[in-house]
């Protein structure tokens, strides 16, 4: 083979080992998106779990501030623009004054409230929901749902007194048990519990 053959044919191996490193590096570069794409979106898109821990924080921080204050806090969320906001409720000469307290936040399609019960069952979707937190520590017994319109996602359970917050995976259903408490045993067997019904019943006189 004379020198121009070997040129080409060297020419010609450079050029399809170029074309395997390009494959090899887009064959990598795709595990890599397919392996870490989710958490990459996770930083951009947060996820149900976090939008409803950090209500939570929220709930906590304005149950602390109303304490702190002396002050009433409220939690106002409007459930068609899927906006929330805490305020301050200030007493003035004109009446009481709403002051902002942490700026409005707008909830994604997907992790939206998208209805409220408070503990006697009344359920709200619509309009404005408000949530006061006294100075004494005391708030609304309330479940929040959050999710897309096609799901319930998780429910947030907002207790009475300090400010407690507990998350529920998907839809929770609160039951009042109280109602139907199981019989409480003090030790007493069939026996005693048939002698104390015989000695409440009235006895007959003796035949004379």
């Amino acid at each position: 083979m004379n020198s121009l053959g070997r040129r080409r044919a060297l020419k010609s191996a450079r050029s399809g080992l170029t074309i395997i490193e390009l494959i090899v590096v887009i064959s990598v570069i795709a595990f890599l998106m397919v392996f870490i794409g989710g958490s990459i979106r996770n930083l951009f898109v947060p996820s149900t779990t976090d939008i409803s821990a950090k209500l939570a924080e929220a709930f906590r921080f304005c149950s602390d501030k109303a304490q702190l204050t002396n002050q009433t806090a409220m939690f106002r969320y409007n459930y068609e623009s899927a906006e929330y906001q805490f305020f301050l409720l200030k007493r003035e000469e004109g009446g009481l004054v709403e002051e902002p307290i942490l700026k409005k936040v707008k909830l994604p399609f997907y992790s939206k409230i998208l209805k409220s019960r408070d503990i006697s069952g009344k359920v709200y979707y619509q309009g404005d929901l408000k949530i006061l937190f006294s100075p004494q520590g005391t708030a609304t017994d309330m479940f929040l749902y959050i999710g897309s319109e096609s799901e319930v996602k998780k429910t947030m359970q907002l207790y009475r007194y300090g400010g407690k917050v507990k998350i529920h995976p998907g839809e929770y259903i609160y039951e009042d048990n109280s109602a139907k408490q199981e019989k409480i045993s003090y030790g007493l067997d069939d026996r005693d519990e048939q002698t104390d019904q015989n000695s409440s019943r009235p006895q007959s006189n003796p035949p004379r």
